[in-house]
Formats: C-alpha cells, structure tokens, sequence
C-alpha cells in the first residue's frame, strides 16, 4: 500500500486515454478523398510483426500488468524492443501507416518506461528518506545528555584509535614511497634512496624512523587539539554527521516533492495539441536524470535551492521539436543502470559513515564483558548444576500444576455444572432434611395444642375438632407458634410449677425445633442462591488461569514474534505520533504563516502551497502512515475512506489550511476506531485476540 502505486497507476491510464485519442483522430491528409473508408482500411490490415511485438513490450510495460517494474525488467523489455532512430515527424499516407504506427509505438514503449521508472526512483527516494528520520533523533539523542555523548565517544574510541594508526601508516608509506630520509628537510633522488636502501635492515630502519616521525607529527597535532576539550571535539563532529543526514534527508525530500509535482504532468485541459504529451515525457525523463544525478552529492552541492536550480536546469519546455525517441530510450537506460545504481550507492555510503554506528559498534562493550565473564558463569553454572536441575524441575511442576488446577479442573467444574441435573446438585444441605424436621414441627405443635385446648382457642375447655387442628398445622406452616408461646408465657409466670409439670421444658424444646427450622429455610435460600449462581462462580474461578495465560502469551510473543509483532501492537500509537508530525510539517511550512491574517491576500493563491521539500516531507509520512493503517483498519469500505483522505492530505493544491483539516479529520477517526475497538475488547475479552492486541 504505497502512494507511488496509484500515482504510477494514474499516470498511466492518463497516457493511455490521450494515446488513444491521438491514434483514433488521424489528420485529414491520410484519407483518400475517393474512398472516405481508406484511413479505417488501412488500420484494418493485419498488423506487421514488429508491430506485434511492440504491442507486447507496452502491454509488459503497463502498470495492468504489474504495478511496478524492476529496474532491470524495464531495461531489458527497451533493449529488446530495440527504438532505431527515426524522424520526429513522418507525413502520414496510405503508403506508411504502418511506419508512422511504429513510431508512435515506440513513443508509447518509451513513455510506458519513463513512468515505470518514475515509478522506482519515487520508491527509492522514499525507501531511502524514512530511514534517516531515525539516524537525525539517534544524534539528537546523543547531543542532548552529556552522559550519552561520553557514552558515544567510549564505544567509538577503538575505531577512531584504528582510523588514527591507519593515517600514521599510510602517511609513513607514503614518505618511504617517495624516498624521504629520517630528518631530512628535502625528498633525495631515486638513484641515492635506492642505494640507501641497499640492505633490508636499513630500508626497515628508515619505514620505522618514517612511522616515528609521522606519529610525532599527529601527536603534536593532537596535542593542539588538547586545547580544545575533548567532549567539544567528540561534539563537533556528532554535529556534523547530524548536519549530513540533515541534508541528505532535505535533498531527497525535496527530490521526492519535485517528481510528484513537476515530473509526468500530462495535464487535463480538452483543447491541448495532441503531440504535448511527448514534450512532457521528454522534459520529465531529463527531469528524472537531474534528480538521480545530484540527489546524494551533498558535499558539492550547497543546499535545497541550489540542488532545485540544478534539477531544473535543461528540463524546462520551449523546443518546438522533440529529441529523437531513441536517444530517449537510451537515456533511460543508461539511467537505471549507472546513474541509480550510483546514486543508491552513494545514499548507503553518507549513511554508513554519518549515520548512527552499527550494532558492534554500540554493543561491543557489554559483549565484551559478557565474554570476559563467561569462564565466571560457566564455573557457577557447573558448580550449582544440581540445583539449577531442580530449579527448572520445580519451575515445570508448577508451570504443570497451575495448568491443571487453574485452568483445567476450572473448565471440568464448568462442564459439569452445565450438565449435571437438578437431582445432582450438590447442596450445603440435604433435600429432605427441611422437609423433615418442618413436619416434625407441625406434629409437636398440634399435639400440645390438642393436649392444652385452652391456650389453642382462648381459655375454651372442649377438645379441638379436626377443623381446627388442620388450622394449627396450616399457621405452623406458616411460622405461627401462638399455643406454643401461649403456654410458655403462662409458665414464665410460675417457672417452677411448669417445670414440674414439664410444659415449660415442652415449649422451650418445640421453640429450639423452630429455631432449627429457621435456620434451615435460611440455609436453603443461600443455597438455592449459590445455585442459580454457580456457573458464573465457575467463570470467575476460570478468569485468573486464563488472564496469566494470555498475558505470558502475549510477552512472549512480543519478546519472540520479531518485528512484525511489534508493528502490530504499536501501530496505533505510531499512527498518532505520524500524525503529529504531519501537523507540524504543515503548521510550521512558509505556507501556512503566508495564509495568517493578510499573508494569503498579499502574496496570492502559490503562497498557500508547500514548498517541495516540505510536500516530500510529508508525502513520506503518509506512506508509513498508509502502511500502518493496514495493521489497524478493517478492509472494505473503512479503508477506501481512509485512503481516500490521505489522497486529499497529501495533494498540495487544495491549499495548507484544508490539508491540515483533512489531519483533524484523519486524527478523529483514528481516535475513534481507536476507543470502539478498546471497548470492544472489554466487552468481550477473550473472543478476538487481534482486539487484546490492538
């Protein structure tokens, strides 16, 4: 997902409707004024095979069939369709149609190549200028603590004592090459350093006393540098690597942001001259040499305006005729194969020498200290062999058992919970037992009132009739003891007659067998409770085990699933970082301060349009931004929206004010899909691991 793919894409479709429009609008003078069919005639017959074969070299060339061509596929369909040179105009007649179809043919190959090539130089400019974005905050990191720039200095101090007797070697090699003698003030003559050089240990003596004075020489210049501390010097020349990938990264920028708005300009005007497409291929594939060939020259050119000056020098319109479309042709290869090549090649090498140090060079130290301790740790490792067994015995055991018992017996309980019956529940107590001890109630209770009619139906002396006793048995069902604390209330009175006649002790026991019933329906509620509930308690029992599971999961893929994983889980927050950037890209362009208050009358519409460094700027951020939104967005429509804003983000013609609404817009919704997403995964944690990454 890549903005140089539909941009090719689109200039090459582009091309397609305006060949055709000049292939089906062949001028007057090609038809006969007898036959007014001659012109379709004549594009009827059976095409040559050389007119094949070019049909097939543009149908290799279109971006229908393959978004982007190597460098080396593009050279080789050119070479094979092998353009001779031929006249820039060709009078069209019956007699040579197919000449002048060849021609154009050629002319279609050639500007089918230039936008492939268009194409791989945009790529490379934006493959080359994201990296650099890490090397310039890797300095500034350095710069800003005094700590990591004596850290720096230590890590690369054997490299620069290396570069350091390297100079003192070739610099005495050089003198003894030239036949200086020890302490000599001028060069002698070859015939008398031959002689002087006679024996072997004298020619030794002389390269040592040639390495001595050389080393004194660097001594005493290190000596005045000590004039100057050392951490200035170390600083000064972190200040010019920074310096360097600054530029490089300004030139490419700026390179990136003159192809996209100068290069393959075909324009959308109806009453354009036909053959004006050609003139933009030519001025485009000169345009495109200029930019390969100054893009990487940072030390001979000054900056971004004259490297601008430079890359338009010679590609700016006003010849009435084209250049013959073999030279072009050959223009373009010599393009692909010395001049990119060269140019990608010098990019890597002001990288490798200005960019941030390798990882030896950042590493060596605790590398070193790893290596001089290992004989330590292997001796410790020896020596308490037994007990590492028994650590990582131990540590499987309880890796084991914490699977079994918080994960595996959890979901066990759970099935079986779902399975078991009503008639298999376990209980806190037994079925029958309220049942029991509630029917035993009823019968004590209905024989002392049968045995105490009185305190049963207010002081009446005649026995209780079925009617009655049945009334009793339904109040006791109910929780009403009224003959039983009728009676007790009396014997409180006279506590020891009672006793003697037992009735007190009788109430007090059918009281305690109340309350024994009491404590059983309220014991069967909980438990009737704990079992409407039990399979959310067999959920809870489950969460721990699988929260741990998926957590350690997690760590170790992050620590182990490389940097694609890592993408994954971080693209959100580099997609607001990214749009950040790209805010303050626009917010701080000459474009955006020109539209402040009266900038936008005084300086007119261009005022308002980012300059080309600062559109190729911002044209990277949008590819990695395209790119991350793969990992974060849905497929379908979610994402042609998304594209479709980035598209408008980055088209500098709509003007910096409505680019920068398009950011707002673009960092709504990015917030937005970003909180649903989250509260997705809260209401539903386990279901979709892709959510717990996000």
């Amino acid at each position: 997902m890549s903005f140089v793919a539909d941009q090719v894409r689109a200039i090459d479709l582009q091309l397609d409707r305006l060949h055709l429009e000049q292939i089906s609008a062949l001028p007057p003078s090609a038809v006969s004024d007898s036959d007014p069919t001659t012109r379709e005639i004549s594009l009827a017959t059976s095409p040559s095979p050389r007119i094949l074969k070019l049909q097939g070299i543009i149908k290799s060339l279109s971006s229908t069939s393959s978004t982007l061509l190597t460098p080396q596929q593009i050279t080789s369909l050119l070479s094979l369709a092998d353009i001779s040179a031929a006249s820039p105009t060709i009078a069209i007649n019956d007699e040579n149609v197919e000449t002048y179809l060849e021609h154009e043919l050629s002319w279609l190959i050639v500007s089918k190549a230039a936008i492939q090539t268009y194409g791989v130089i945009l790529l490379s400019l934006v493959d080359a200028t994201l990296p650099l974005s890490d090397d310039i905050y890797y300095w500034d990191e350095v710069l800003s603590s005094y700590r990591y720039t004596l850290l720096y200095s230590l890590q690369t101090s054997p490299w620069r004592l290396y570069d350091f007797a390297k100079e003192v070697y070739h610099d005495a090699r050089t003198r003894f090459e030239r036949g200086e003698l020890i302490g000599a003030d001028n060069v002698i003559q070859p015939e008398a350093a031959a002689a002087a050089a006679a024996s072997l240990s004298e020619t030794a003596q002389r390269f040592y006393g040639l390495i001595r004075t050389s080393w004194h020489e660097r001594s005493l210049s290190v000596f005045n540098a000590r004039l100057v501390s050392p951490f200035a010097l170390i600083t000064h020349s972190i200040h010019q690597k920074h310096a360097n990938i600054s530029k490089l990264r300004a030139m490419q920028a700026s390179a990136l942001g003159v192809l996209m708005n100068e290069g393959l300009m075909f324009g959308q005007d109806d009453d354009v001259e036909k053959d004006d497409w050609k003139g933009v291929v030519e001025r485009s594939i000169v345009l495109m040499d200029n930019v390969v060939k100054n893009v990487s020259n940072i030390h001979h050119v000054g900056g971004v305006e004259q490297f601008e000056d430079l890359v338009f020098m010679g590609s700016g319109g006003g010849t009435s005729e084209f250049e013959d479309v073999a030279v072009l042709s050959h223009r373009l290869q010599q393009m692909l194969r010395g001049h990119l090549p060269k140019q990608e090649l010098l990019s890597r090498e002001i990288l490798r020498v200005n960019g941030r140090p390798s990882w030896i060079v950042r590493y060596w130290i605790p590398i070193t200290a790893v290596f001089l301790s290992s004989g330590t740790l292997l001796r410790l490792l020896v020596n308490r062999q037994e007990a590492i067994q028994i650590w990582i015995r131990e540590a499987g055991e309880t890796a084991y058992e914490f699977w079994d018992n918080w994960v595996v017996d959890p979901i066990k309980r759970i099935i079986s919970t779902i399975r078991t019956g009503e008639d298999q529940e376990v209980a806190l107590m037994s079925r029958e037992s309220l049942i029991s001890d509630r029917e035993s109630l009823e019968r004590m209770v209905v024989e002392f009132a049968i045995d105490n009619p009185s305190a049963a139906l207010d002081n009446a002396s005649t026995p209780l009739t079925p009617a009655e006793i049945e009334l009793i048995r339904e109040n006791v069902k109910q929780g009403d003891l009224t003959p039983v604390l009728r009676v007790y209330e009396q014997d409180m009175k006279k506590p020891i007659r009672g006793a003697v006649t037992g009735e007190l002790l009788r109430s007090l026991l059918i009281q305690i067998q109340k309350t024994k019933v009491d404590v059983e329906v309220a014991v069967s509620g909980i438990d009737n409770m704990l079992k409407s509930q039990q399979l959310l308690f067999g959920m809870l029992g489950l969460t721990p085990g699988v929260l741990i599971v998926v957590g350690t999961t997690r760590w170790v893929r992050s620590a182990w699933g490389g940097r694609n994983g890592i993408k994954k889980g971080e693209a959100k927050g580099r997609m607001v970082r990214i749009l950040r950037h790209i805010d303050r890209i626009l917010s701080t362009s000459a474009a955006y301060r020109a539209t402040k208050g009266r900038g936008s009358e005084v300086h007119g519409e261009r005022s308002s349009i980012l300059t080309f460094k600062e559109h190729g700027l911002l044209l990277c951020e949008i590819h990695v931004l395209r790119q991350l939104a793969g990992y974060v967005l849905p497929r379908g429509v979610v994402m042609k929206e998304f594209l479709e804003d980035l598209e408008e983000m980055g088209n500098i013609r709509n003007g910096v004010r409505a680019q920068r609404g398009v950011v707002e817009r673009v960092r709504w919704y990015v917030s937005t899909i970003r909180d649903t997403i989250v509260s997705v995964c809260v209401a539903f944690p386990p279901s979709r691991y892709a959510c717990v990454r996000v």
